[in-house]
């Protein structure tokens, strides 16, 4: 079984950290939600699937009911980035000179892929499962730990980053751009648009919440390329869907 990320040590840790430093403002939340910008993604699951609504809302209502300064993602702007292949916060209010070469990107980022995604690759990537732990309180966000048993989500991500360095000048472009691979599986379901009045209370609130919360595991069929308009998939589209093959290797 894959381990999960967050140790208890870990967990005291980030704990001691929110204590000791307070919980971080967003600065795209507090300033303007909604400011336009780009950004390109590996995904999947956006949103959530359906048989996840009814628990995602009631802890959604649960923890937005903690104060204004409680910035939780309604549950049509969930989702679970896989790779970041442009980053949003390096491109907020992009002009048209900015949009035009990254636009132009988009054949080359597929075509570079492409054996992860072809019926006859060897390197297809195949249906996974992910697994919700309870969530996760760090300084800046709320987050839902995932765990992927059969390593399939930590092999697209290699191979992911393999191909793209074999194309030199993608590679560098992305690079630039601000190409991250998360360190775990996970989806940020809550952030703060400014520091909470009485933090002792909202951590109580949230281990209990936290506690109370659970999500079935998700059978992931496809991957999408999406575009980000605004921060944290609250504008954006599907660009590409990737069937993933139903086959073990």
């Amino acid at each position: 079984m894959e381990e999960h990320p967050f140790s208890a040590t870990k967990l005291a840790t980030m704990r001691e950290e929110i204590r000791r430093d307070g919980l971080l403002a967003d600065q795209f939340l507090a300033d303007d939600p909604d400011i336009p910008a780009f950004g390109l993604n590996l995904a999947c699951a956006w949103p959530f699937p359906e048989f996840w609504r009814a628990s995602y809302e009631r802890m959604a209502n649960r923890l937005g009911a903690l104060g204004p300064g409680v910035y939780v993602y309604p549950f049509p702007f969930t989702h679970v980035t896989l790779v970041t292949l442009v980053s949003f916060a390096r491109h907020a209010r992009p002009t048209a000179a900015l949009m035009k070469p990254l636009l132009e990107t988009l054949p080359e980022i597929t075509a570079t892929l492409s054996p992860l995604f072809t019926a006859d690759s060897p390197d297809r990537i195949k249906h996974f499962k992910v697994h919700p732990q309870l969530p996760v309180l760090a300084r800046g966000a709320g987050i839902l730990p995932l765990l992927n048993p059969d390593g399939e989500v930590r092999r697209l991500r290699q191979r992911t980053v393999e191909l793209l360095q074999h194309n030199e000048p993608l590679h560098r472009e992305l690079t630039q751009r601000g190409l991250n691979v998360p360190g775990i599986i996970h989806s940020t379901v809550m952030r703060f648009r400014q520091p909470l009045p009485d933090l002792e209370k909202f951590l109580a609130a949230f281990d209990q919440i936290a506690a109370e919360t659970s999500f079935p595991p998700v059978e992931v069929e496809e991957i999408l390329l999406t575009s980000e308009t605004k921060p944290y998939m609250r504008g954006g589209e599907v660009l590409r869907r990737f069937q993933l093959s139903l086959g073990s290797r």
